[in-house]
């Protein structure tokens, strides 16, 4: 039999999902094992890093702000000239703006998390 060129051996437990999302990657690299994975992974020259680019969100947000903001002029504007359904039009608007904000604001952070996840797992 032939000696083994390495012989150490390293063991860590993993949870069922985590074992999911490990063989998934060993096949999306093309590797045929863990081992292999493993062994490239862990002694690369250069570590994986993860950098959120996170400005075309950010001016997406500040967008509906002051979209938002100039709704709320308008809606003072119609409030003072008494015209009470250009005033439910605009505060509809700035209702449904908020919403959209919060759910933007809410799946940003829910996909940010998912990813890091994985990176730590």
């Amino acid at each position: 039999m032939v000696e083994r060129y390495r012989t150490v051996l390293k063991k860590f437990y993993i949870t069922k999902s985590q074992n999911h999302t490990l063989n998934y990657l060993i096949s999306y690299t093309g590797l045929r094992n863990f081992s292999n994975y493993a062994r490239k992974m862990l002694f690369k020259k250069f570590p994986i890093v993860v950098v959120f680019d996170e400005t075309s969100f950010e001016d997406l947000i500040f967008s509906l702000r002051r979209i938002k903001s100039n709704i709320n002029q308008l809606a003072r504007i119609a409030e003072q000239s008494q015209d009470l359904q250009a005033l439910r039009a605009m505060t509809y608007s700035v209702q449904m703006i908020e919403k959209y904000e919060k759910s933007f604001l809410k799946y940003h952070k829910t996909k940010k998390a998912r990813l890091l996840s994985k990176v730590d797992e």
